[in-house]
């Protein structure tokens, strides 16, 4: 029977899972687009890094360094974090206390003022650089007092991170809405049984 135009159907067509596909290419893309976040935060900050490590154990030495992590869930962090360097005499300290907190150690040769070399313990720990919740980044001043290439480089590091944290963000408020979908359509699902 046509009226209008239109054929009217009389039968419902079986659920079309064309949606559920898409969902699940949504989370494949996400997942991706992830990893090439991850990526660009490890190529950004990688300039800093690599001259945090050259300058280490010299005048030019900095201590605050970015942390660039995948999370188990999957998400990337763009973060900083302030190295603490605690230095013992090697043979006093062959392992590691626990009231020097948690962290790593090593044993470097430092050459003291008279040109000797003396075997030390280092304790490496960490301590996280708070974000402005506000702006996502952190404050111009976490690099006060560190090197000048420190300040100039952490400077332009932490612009290319903000915008990667702020990209992140927004990920994380589509993958919230994608679940919320889901959740809807498993109610739908179990409504119709």
């Amino acid at each position: 029977m046509q009226e209008n135009g239109f054929k009217e159907e009389t039968e419902r067509t079986p659920k079309n899972n064309s949606v559920d596909d898409g969902l699940l290419k949504l989370s494949q893309g996400i997942k991706a687009i992830r990893r090439g976040l991850f990526e660009e935060g490890m190529n950004a900050s990688n300039t800093y890094y690599l001259a945090f490590k050259e300058t280490n154990f010299t005048e030019e030495q900095a201590s605050i360094s970015p942390r660039v992590r995948m999370r188990a869930c999957g998400s990337p962090s763009f973060s900083w974090e302030k190295i603490i360097k605690k230095y013992h005499p090697a043979i006093l300290h062959p392992t590691v206390k626990k009231n020097n907190g948690p962290g790593k150690s090593y044993i470097a040769r430092i050459k003291k003022e008279n040109g000797t070399f003396v075997e030390t313990k280092v304790c490496l720990t960490s301590k996280h650089i708070k974000l402005n919740n506000s702006t996502k980044a952190i404050s111009p001043s976490a690099f006060k007092g560190e090197p000048l290439w420190a300040q100039i480089a952490g400077e332009a590091t932490e612009r290319k991170l903000c915008s990667l944290r702020k990209q992140e963000a927004a990920l994380s408020r589509i993958v919230k809405n994608i679940a919320v979908i889901k959740a809807l359509r498993s109610k739908e699902n179990i409504d119709e049984d």
